[in-house]
C-alpha cells in the first residue's frame, strides 16, 4: 500500500494505492458492503472494501479529524464524503485507490486507473470512447494505440468523476475531447463539447495530469475552491479548469 501526495493531483490532496495482486490488509475484509453487493461476486466485494479503505486511510492521511470517518454512499453507487471533504476512488483488476482534499483547498476531484487494453480490444471499440482526432493527438504524443485508447478512456472517467457533483450531469464520452497530451509534463488538455452548466459551458478548457505505471494508467484533475488557485511549490498551473470560468 502506497500512502502520500498524489502524483497526478495537486498538494492539498492525499491519495492511497493499494495493489491487489499483493497481500491486502486484514482490516480491508471488515469494511461493511451495501446490500446490492452482499451477493456479489467475490471480486467485486473485494473493491468496493479496498477502494474504501483507502478512502479512509487518506482521510485519517490528511486530517486526523476524519480518522476514522466512513465514506457514505448514494442511490447511484457514488462515494458520499464527510463534510468538508471532496474526493475520488477508483477500481480496476489488481488495484484500487482513493484520493481525498479538504474542501477549503479543493472544490472536486476525479481519479481514475485503468489497466491497459489490449490491441484488440482498442481496435474493437475504440470509437465509441475516442474520436480520430484524440486519436491523432495521443498518436502525436507517440503513444501506442492501446495506452492511447486506456488514457483517453481513463482521461474522461477522471472529468466526469470530478464534474458530477458540481454539475449534477451525466457524460456520454464524446461530450468531452481530450484535445492535448503532453507525455513529459505528464499533463493532458480536454475541451466540454456540450453545456453541463453555466459555469461549465461549450467549450470549457479542462487540464489534468496523467502517470503511465504498466500495467496501468492513472489519471487525475481537480478544481479549486471557487474564484481560488493553489499556491505551493507543486502547484499545477494547468490542473482544473480555465481560471476565468472560475
Amino acid at each position: 500500500m502506497h500512502v502520500g501526495i498524489s502524483t497526478i493531483l495537486p498538494r492539498p490532496a492525499c491519495q492511497v494505492r493499494l495493489y491487489l495482486e499483493c497481500p491486502v490488509p486484514a482490516e480491508v475484509a471488515h469494511i461493511t458492503l451495501p446490500h446490492d453487493l452482499e451477493r456479489a461476486v467475490p471480486g467485486r466485494q473485494l473493491h468496493f472494501r479496498a477502494g474504501r479503505y483507502c478512502a479512509m486511510k487518506a482521510m485519517a492521511s490528511l486530517d486526523r479529524r476524519f480518522e476514522g470517518s466512513q465514506v457514505g454512499r448514494a442511490h447511484n453507487g457514488a462515494p458520499v464524503w464527510p463534510d468538508g471533504t471532496t474526493g475520488s476512488i477508483t477500481h480496476t483488476v489488481g488495484f484500487a485507490s482513493a484520493a481525498v482534499a479538504l474542501t477549503t483547498d479543493t472544490e472536486s476531484l476525479g481519479i481514475d486507473t485503468e489497466r491497459i487494453v489490449s490491441e484488440s480490444q482498442a481496435q474493437e471499440i475504440g470509437s465509441l470512447v475516442m474520436s480520430p482526432e484524440e486519436s491523432a493527438h495521443a498518436r502525436a504524443a507517440g503513444l501506442s494505440e492501446p495506452v492511447a485508447f486506456t488514457l483517453v478512456f481513463s482521461a474522461k472517467e477522471s472529468i466526469f468523476k470530478c464534474l458530477h457533483p458540481i454539475t449534477g450531469e451525466f457524460m456520454d464520452f464524446h461530450d468531452v475531447r481530450i484535445d492535448h497530451i503532453d507525455i513529459q509534463k505528464r499533463l493532458f488538455s480536454a475541451t466540454l463539447t456540450r453545456v453541463l452548466s453555466v459555469r461549465f459551458a461549450m467549450h470549457s478548457r479542462l487540464h489534468g495530469c496523467f502517470e503511465i505505471d504498466a500495467p496501468w494508467v492513472h489519471t487525475g484533475l481537480a478544481l479549486p475552491p471557487s474564484a481560488g488557485t493553489w499556491s505551493d511549490d507543486r502547484d499545477l498551473p494547468d490542473a482544473g479548469v480555465d481560471r476565468s470560468l472560475l
